[in-house]
């Protein structure tokens, strides 16, 4: 499984818990704010091996992987780009 890859729920928005279905099956929780995950769960097999969905924790809804990854790119790259825009106006520069 790809571990750096950030999810958001196209549905309702959640950017927190999910469960990851591919050839394996994998549920995690991520941090919007350190854009990563900080806690997953162990590797197990997933019995249906043509899945390719994550599951959102909250609405219970499954979702295309590439899809909801595409969105959580996009909701990390606005997600920085508003934090440099506020540090920019207010004169303090953020470390990277």
């Amino acid at each position: 499984m790809v571990n750096n890859v950030f999810f958001v729920c196209p549905h309702c928005g959640n950017n927190q818990d999910f469960k990851i279905f591919l050839s394996s099956f994998q549920a995690v929780k991520q941090s919007p704010e350190l854009a990563k995950r900080v806690d997953e769960s162990n590797i197990l097999p997933n019995l249906r091996q043509n899945d390719n969905f994550i599951e959102c924790q909250l609405c219970l809804r499954r979702f295309d992987y590439d899809n909801a990854a595409s969105i959580g790119k996009k909701y990390l790259q606005n997600t920085q780009r508003l934090i440099k825009l506020r540090f920019t106006h207010s004169g303090n520069i953020p470390r990277s």
